[in-house]
């Protein structure tokens, strides 16, 4: 069979042309829907401890699949029509190696977790400043923070310099301020890590 001439494809060409272009959209579509939701996810402390495994791979996977469909639907509809595939069959497959390669960099790194951070920054220092000295009142400011949502803030553990501000809807999520680090911190198993000057994130178990 000879290759399919893309600028003057007879009417059956056209039609697997059409075919290709529509499986290509769709795993984009599929491959960046995947992404997103991973990237969402990663946006929260959570994420870096249970979830991170198992989402990580999956995302893969999931492309992976996509890919290996879009590409035998070709093959079985070429077949039917007995023509040869396209050149550049499954032609978006870099693309979407190169997608899902940058989304597991960025979420290696925590960069979406940072990113988040830096949202709700402003707000958590602002209301560290302001109560300071009584921070039941946190829970009566806004509970807002960025794409945080802030329940309670506190001084937990034995080093009274160090400030949870505790997640409102996971207790066991936590942006913590502390001018003596974190080394030492008294939480479940879990994960934790540092943000920017005085402030870590965690994860309790």
């Amino acid at each position: 069979m000879t290759e399919i001439d893309t600028n003057n494809p007879t009417g059956a060409e056209s039609k697997l042309l059409d075919w290709k272009r529509t499986l290509e959209r769709l795993s984009l579509v599929f491959a960046g829907a995947a992404c997103g939701v991973l990237l969402y996810l990663a946006l929260f402390p959570a994420f870096y401890y249970m979830m991170w495994a198992g989402l990580v791979p999956a995302l893969w996977i999931a492309v992976l699949i996509g890919h290996t469909v879009q590409t035998w639907i070709l093959l079985l509809v070429a077949a039917s029509k007995k023509l040869p595939l396209p050149t550049n069959q499954g032609g978006n497959g870099k693309f979407l190696l190169s997608l899902v390669v940058l989304v597991t960099f960025a979420v290696g790194l925590k960069l979406p977790l940072h990113f988040s951070f830096l949202l709700a920054r402003p707000g958590l220092e602002e209301s560290l400043a302001a109560h300071s000295d009584d921070l039941s009142q946190v829970r009566h400011a806004s509970h807002d923070y960025g794409l945080y949502q802030i329940g309670r803030a506190e001084r937990y553990c034995h080093n009274k310099d160090r400030i949870y501000f505790r997640f409102q809807n996971d207790s066991a999520s936590a942006m913590i301020y502390s001018e003596s680090g974190i080394d030492d911190l008294c939480y479940n198993s879990g994960n934790k890590g540092h943000l920017f000057g005085n402030w870590y994130w965690m994860k309790e178990d």
